[in-house]
């Protein structure tokens, strides 16, 4: 579980950040060790990346490798409950983009 302390960097406001730390689950290590089965061709249709902080470069390359569209929107880790609003837009753009 995260500590109120190791996610005030990426969630200033108090009310926010208490409201995550509150709701998340606390999950074994085994679930993220867990293999996730990946149907065949799930990514032949249009995809997209939303890129958020720099930790996340090197997937977002990947995804263009892919050929997927990347955008970056400059926050931290948590910046869909950061700015809900903002990056439901940007979304929104990146799925009706051409």
């Amino acid at each position: 579980m995260w500590d109120e302390a190791d996610v005030a960097p990426m969630l200033p406001d108090p009310e926010v950040r208490r409201m995550v730390v509150q709701e998340q689950p606390a999950l074994p290590l085994s679930y993220y060790e867990q293999h996730v089965p990946v149907p065949d061709g799930w990514d032949d249709h249009p995809c997209s990346y939303l890129l958020f902080s720099p930790p996340y470069d090197d997937l977002a390359a990947e995804a263009r490798d892919r050929g997927w569209r990347v955008a970056h929107l400059p926050g931290t880790h948590l910046h869909q409950v950061v700015e809900p609003a903002g990056t439901a837009r940007r979304l929104v753009e990146l799925a009706t983009e051409p």
